[in-house]
């Protein structure tokens, strides 16, 4: 590891705790930090039920994603390629809609989200595959999906009965306000476990990004592995959205912004995680504050980060090009 990039990391990391002990500060009522971290009334209820589980679930789930996208688009050689971009995201969220508007209750939206976003794995590399999985059309029939998934959650949500819609209505907007720690430790797991797969994965990722050619000069196969680093993106999405409803452009958004800092080309997924956590935790620090007497969900904040920062990204590849 260079000694830049150990700079960058000691900073973000830095940047998250700083972000972190602010949100557990602050809020709608103010934390009295002698009582919380002495263990007493109502102050530690708040901090340890409430808060510390909203700080965990968006660094982690942030994290998740920024790995998750940043080894799709090198993967893909494709910096608009994210999974909430190629219709990961997307089926998890039509997923956990269907549970919601079917079974009357959350109680089944973590796994419906799951079976959303295998679904829509499976069908995307399905309708890609011609003799091998070809990135571009991974990409464009990704994109199609994820329209139409988007429809189907729309048209659920247009048939549902008034409770069950403002349910999946607030699941479709992605946030950190129902967090428990049950759902920490589920992200974390499928973090822990998700982060090592991809680092076994990441040196052959990374070849596959000077071209198909090279790669199978350094003995890779590289559709073996682009299903497999496609359908870990999957899971890892998955679970996250699952818990945390769909965070648009979070993972699209992390692992550009760490090879822009670093200066350098791959996956990056330490500071892609990094960046991850960074834009959910700056997300949920802005849902805190009122707008027009009520919180806008974090997921409403990083699509207003993410849908100009894509545009800007894609004038500047239509000027590269």
């Amino acid at each position: 590891m260079t000694r830049t990039r150990l700079i960058y990391i000691v900073s973000g990391l830095l940047l998250v705790a700083l972000i972190a002990t602010l949100g557990a500060g602050g809020g709608s009522t103010a934390l009295d930090w002698r009582a919380a971290l002495a263990g007493e009334g109502v102050d530690y209820t708040i901090l340890v039920h409430f808060r510390l589980p909203r700080i965990a679930l968006a660094a982690l789930s942030g994290a998740a994603l920024g790995i998750a996208g940043s080894v799709l688009q090198v993967m893909l050689r494709n910096p608009l390629a994210s999974p909430d971009i190629i219709g990961f995201g997307a089926g998890a969220a039509a997923g956990g809609v269907a549970a919601i508007v079917l079974s009357g209750s959350l109680a089944l939206v973590a796994p419906g989200a799951l079976l959303g976003g295998g679904l829509a794995a499976v069908a995307v590399l399905g309708l890609s595959w011609k003799s091998g999985l070809s990135p571009l059309a991974l990409v464009l029939t990704g994109v199609a999906l994820s329209l139409m998934l988007a429809t189907v959650a729309d048209i659920l949500l247009s048939l549902s009965p008034g409770l069950q819609a403002a349910e999946a209505a607030r699941f479709l907007t992605g946030g950190f306000s129902g967090a428990d720690w049950a759902g920490v430790l589920g992200v974390a797991a499928v973090l822990a476990a998700g982060w090592a797969c991809m680092g076994w994965l990441s040196f052959s990722v990374d070849r596959l990004d000077t071209g198909d050619e090279i790669a199978r000069a350094h003995g890779l196969r590289p559709d073996r592995v682009r299903l497999t680093a496609a359908a870990l993106s999957a899971v890892i999405v998955s679970v996250s959205v699952s818990v945390t409803g769909p965070l648009p452009f979070v993972s699209f958004l992390a692992g550009p912004l760490a090879r822009g800092i670093s200066g350098k080309a791959g996956t990056c997924l330490g500071l892609s995680a990094l960046f991850g956590a960074l834009i959910c935790l700056g997300a949920d620090s802005l849902s805190r504050f009122p707008v027009a007497g009520t919180h806008l969900p974090a997921g409403l904040f990083t699509a207003m980060i993410g849908g100009p920062a894509m545009l800007v990204l894609l004038v500047r590849q239509g000027g590269r090009g």
